[in-house]
This record gives structure tokens, C-alpha cells and sequence, in this order.
């Protein structure tokens, strides 16, 4: 295992796309598994911290720590007959999809899918803009490897409910703890198609099974630190439509509930000042034809039919009225992604003096239904402090990624940010929503956990504890 401890690497890693910078004690690449368990021992005995890092592309602070950084060089990937795919978590998920071809694919596509890797996917629960119809990295995850604190790396699948039951002691603690209490954690599960917040309590009992995969699945590195990820896969789709239609964020929910009408793949909103800002309009300037501030995004895609149907039933609709751009060719459609996923990069660059746009409220996501709440609220809460910002996000699934530009080193736009935090928090838990549809709670949202879930978060606190229980996978992240 390399060790690393030069002072410019230790820099590099003390950041990762979120706002939080830690600088390590030293950083671990490990080659196998075996290399995995010995630093989690290793960190034990020493009582430091452990945490892994795929990519660095975490937005909530979820890949930082003062500790050891546990990187993985491993990628392999072997695809079965049966279409499932297996990888190493460092495995970048461009590489995945390359290894998968023309046939076959794992539909979620995070906006950074060219430098995520498929192991931060997982311990995120990443969605990325396919959701409306191919749900989460949740949905295709069939079993992990993974080594738990003080054990060797071992297989973690689903298992009949009976058996988790009256297995060994901690399996049969984490399974009495979900089957107990199932239906406070039904109740208190978010009323949204997405959600990456706490554990997923409510996925990991199902069908008879104990699916303990589905408890690892965005714990974020804090129950154990994941060797090998088998994903299912689908066929890819024979034919795909683009319509591209312009709104202001006022109208944007009549024009996302035209467009749902139809069951899209994919339904986004692209900001199209993130362009200007940046003197990059060149790549949206083509998809414009009004002054409206946001374009909509709306794909649809199919193994049967035909694209040329599907646009003749959309353009005979309401959402027809609304005059969208119709794409079918492959390339030009790519291209028009290409574009919808420079988004997140650019605003990551824009800068107004020390201002940058900041994450916080970046990923607040409501009930399909409740679109246009969701919209109204954000006018209102940064309208009231007279805040810029940015909007852009999953329209399909009400998750909204809005950044206000604030400067970082300056305390009071720190206290407009947790103000703004609070408020937009407690509106969006009202609404059957959640704080974070797919970046996860980090070190950024830890603290509101338990206020999302008041009646559940002991039992998350329990399962921390169950599987970590000297406390070094991941300190202060999700479970704080």
C-alpha cells in the first residue's frame, strides 16, 4: 500500500467540491482488498480517522477529513452474460459506460459522470436527470464487497428476512432494528422520487429479503468502505426525442406538467445566465429563441415505437403550445447534453469579486406536485435577503439545485447561508420533502439530519454504531 504524505498531495485532498477544506494526516492508495482492511486496523489501533475518496466531485463535503484518505487503485470491470456488471468503486463511471457498449447500460448518469467514480455513485445514492423513469443508483446496485471496521472483506447481498434474523450478531441487530420500527420509518420516509439523505431504511426490508446492499447505498463511507459494486443493467433504449422549450422560473411548473403528461426519461431546467456569465453562450445559443431566463430540457426514449410518434403526441398537446426545438438525431441530441451538463462546471467557476455561488440549499427536492411551491419558495427566500443566484436542476423530479453567490471567508454571508439553510429546510420538510435529492448529507447538512427524521435518526445513530463502532469511517459526515 502507498503511503502518501507530501505536503502539495495532502493539499490536493483537502478538497473536494464542496466548501469545507481538511487537510489530511496522510493519504492510503490501496491495491486490493486486503490493502483496505489493513488501513481500517491500522486506523483503529491508531484511533485516526478513515475516509474514502473516489473522485472528489462531493459537493457536501463528503471525501475530506483530518485523518487518513483512503484512495483505491482498482478498477477492473467484467460484464456477465447476464447483462449485470461488476467493478471496482474506483472504476470512473465514463469508463463503465464505455465497457458496457452499444446494448447494454446502468442508466444513471450523474452531471459529472466523466470524473465521479461508480464507488462515490453508490455511497451517494446518485441520480443524476434520468430519474423520472430509471429511478437511482439504489435501484440498480445487486450486491457489494466491502470491509467493515475490525473484519476482513466480505460479500454483502440480500438474504431471506429469516435468516438475517437469526444470523450472525450484528445482521441480526440491523434486521430486528428496520423490521421493529418499519412503520415509523415508512412514515417518516421523504414523499419525493429521489432522496439521498440519512440511510434508506425504508429500501432495506422488501419481498421477504434483508437487501443489506440497500443500507449501504448512500451511507456515504460511514458504515463501511466498499471493494467491489455489481450493478444490474437495461438494454439501451432503440430511439430518443429531445424537446428543448423555454420558460421563466415562474411558469416553469406548466411547462414541466405538459411535459410530464407523456412519462418522459429526462425533464431538466438549464439556467441559461451560467452561459452569459461565462461568455460561453455560443453553447446553448442554438436551443434559444426567446428572452425567457431558463430553457426545459424534455427527453423521451423507448425500445419500441419510434421517436417521430412520440413528437407527433407532444406536439398535438399542451406541451406543444410552448413551441419547443424537437431533436432525434443521436448526435444532435448528445450535443444539447453535452451542453445541459456543462451547468454545474461552469457555476462552479463564476465569480462576482470574492463572491462564488455557494452549495447549501443546492439540492432541495419536494413532491412531483409540488414543483411550483418549491419554485415560489426560492424566489422568496432569496428575494428577501436580496441575494443572485442561480437555478438549475431536475424539473421531472422537483429537485432544484439553487446557489446564491456569497463569499465563504466573510461570517455574515456564513449566517445568511445557515439562515437561508433553516428556513428553506424546514418549508421543504413541510412540503414531504427532502434537504437533498441526490449530493447526500455530508459534512454540509449533518447537523439537520435529525430534524428530518425526529422519530427515526436513532436507529441510524444505532446502525452507525453497529457497524462502526469506534467511530473512524467518515467523522461528522451524515450521522454527526
Amino acid at each position: 500500500m502507498r503511503v502518501l504524505r507530501r505536503a502539495s498531495e495532502l493539499e490536493e485532498l483537502s478538497r473536494d467540491a464542496g466548501l469545507i477544506r481538511l487537510t489530511p494526516l496522510m493519504a492510503l492508495v490501496a491495491q486490493s482488498e486486503s490493502e483496505v482492511a489493513e488501513s481500517l486496523r491500522d486506523a483503529g489501533a491508531r484511533k485516526i480517522s478513515v475516509t474514502p475518496r473516489g473522485g472528489g466531485t462531493s459537493i457536501p463535503s463528503q471525501s475530506v477529513g483530518r485523518g487518513a484518505i483512503l484512495l483505491q487503485d482498482m478498477k477492473r470491470v467484467e460484464v456477465a452474460a447476464s447483462g449485470d456488471v461488476r467493478c471496482h468503486p474506483g472504476l470512473v463511471k465514463a469508463e463503465l459506460n464505455k465497457a458496457l457498449g452499444q446494448d447494454r447500460w446502468m442508466p444513471i448518469d450523474p452531471s459529472s459522470y466523466a470524473t465521479c467514480t461508480v464507488g462515490g455513485m453508490v455511497a451517494n445514492n446518485s441520480s443524476g436527470l434520468r430519474t423520472p423513469k430509471y429511478g437511482s443508483v439504489i435501484d440498480y446496485v445487486r450486491g457489494l464487497r466491502g470491509v467493515v471496521p475490525g473484519e476482513d472483506a466480505k460479500a454483502l447481498l440480500p438474504m431471506a428476512l429469516d435468516e438475517a434474523l437469526g444470523g450472525e450478531p450484528r445482521t441480526r441487530k440491523a434486521a430486528f432494528l428496520i423490521v421493529e420500527n418499519q412503520s415509523k420509518i415508512a412514515e417518516e420516509r421523504p414523499k419525493v422520487t429521489k432522496n439521498s439523505s440519512g440511510y434508506r431504511l425504508e429500501r432495506v426490508v422488501h419481498d421477504g429479503l434483508f437487501d443489506l446492499p440497500k443500507l449501504f447505498v448512500g451511507s456515504e463511507g460511514t458504515l463501511g468502505v466498499l471493494t467491489e459494486v455489481t450493478f444490474a443493467t437495461r438494454r439501451r433504449p432503440r430511439w430518443r426525442s429531445l424537446f428543448i422549450a423555454e420558460s421563466s422560473l415562474e411558469e416553469l411548473d406548466r411547462v414541466v406538467s405538459a411535459f410530464r403528461e407523456h412519462s418522459p426519461a429526462a425533464l431538466e431546467l438549464v439556467d441559461k445566465s451560467v452561459f452569459r456569465m461565462m461568455n460561453r453562450w455560443d453553447r446553448v445559443a442554438k436551443y434559444s429563441r426567446s428572452d425567457s431566463p431558463y430553457m426545459v430540457f424534455c427527453e423521451f426514449d423507448g425500445e419500441e415505437g419510434d421517436g417521430a410518434s412520440k413528437a407527433e403526441e407532444v406536439a398535438m398537446s399542451r406541451a406543444g403550445g410552448y413551441d419547443p426545438i424537437v431533436m432525434q438525431s443521436a448526435a444532435e441530441i448528445q450535443g444539447a447534453w453535452d451542453a445541459r451538463n456543462e451547468t454545474l462546471t461552469l457555476a462552479q467557476e463564476i465569480r462576482k469579486g470574492p463572491k462564488i455561488l455557494v452549495p447549501g440549499v443546492e439540492d432541495l427536492v419536494v413532491p412531483p406536485e409540488r414543483l411550483g411551491d418549491l419554485v415560489r419558495l426560492l424566489i422568496d427566500q432569496f428575494g428577501k435577503r436580496g441575494l443572485d443566484y442561480i437555478s438549475y436542476g431536475h424539473a421531472g423530479d422537483a429537485n432544484l439545485h439553487a446557489r446564491p453567490f456569497l463569499d465563504p471567508s466573510q461570517p455574515k454571508d456564513m449566517a445568511t447561508l445557515d439562515g437561508l439553510m433553516e428556513e428553506c429546510f424546514e418549508a421543504v420538510w413541510k412540503m414531504g420533502g427532502s434537504m437533498t435529492g441526490e449530493h447526500g448529507d455530508g459534512m454540509l447538512r449533518a447537523k439537520y439530519l435529525e430534524r428530518q427524521y425526529p422519530g427515526t435518526f436513532w436507529i441510524m445513530r444505532e446502525l452507525k454504531t453497529l457497524f462502526d463502532p469506534k467511530g473512524i469511517l467518515n467523522p461528522g459526515v451524515k450521522v454527526a
